[in-house]
């Protein structure tokens, strides 16, 4: 990080870059919509996902062996679930979910929760391009409709 204050930029060109709302690559992933929000030319790390997940929607419990999860919730509510202990996120909140403890959570608020995934690795935004549906709508998918190709997982 060093050569970041040496006059070196990270990005390369010197120049700032940015993606606006509603712009970024973006796939139909588990009944979610996930978008890049790392603007094309930037870093690929940190990855930046922004997900929306309708009511009551919730991932399976699982474990990231090698992926610290972490998020900022900006819209709704989840009531999280890492480990043996639970807590509600609300906008503002800031998440960290360590790697190897099981976790997952679940959509309580009557609106689609938003959060900014931030991830020190890509491994999940690889998963997500692999298995999901890339989209240029910017909306959930309807309901019940998961948009995962199966033979792709």
């Amino acid at each position: 990080m060093a050569a970041l204050f040496e006059g070196d930029s990270a990005v390369g060109n010197g120049h700032a870059l940015s993606t606006e709302s509603g712009s970024g690559p973006a796939w139909w992933f588990l009944g979610t919509l996930a978008v890049l929000r790392n603007p094309e030319g930037a870093p690929r790390t940190p990855t930046i996902i922004e997900l929306t997940i309708p009511p009551g929607g919730s991932p399976p419990l699982h474990v990231h062996d090698t992926l610290d999860d972490s998020f900022l919730m900006l819209e709704g509510q989840v009531l999280v679930r890492c480990g043996e202990s639970s807590f509600v996120a609300e906008p503002g909140t800031y998440v960290v979910l360590p790697a190897g403890v099981a976790h997952t959570f679940r959509v309580t608020s009557d609106v689609p929760a938003k959060m900014l995934l931030i991830h020190g690795k890509d491994d999940f935004l690889k998963f997500i391009s692999a298995v999901g549906a890339p989209t240029g709508d910017r909306r959930l998918p309807r309901a019940g409709h998961h948009n995962l190709e199966h033979d792709r997982l």
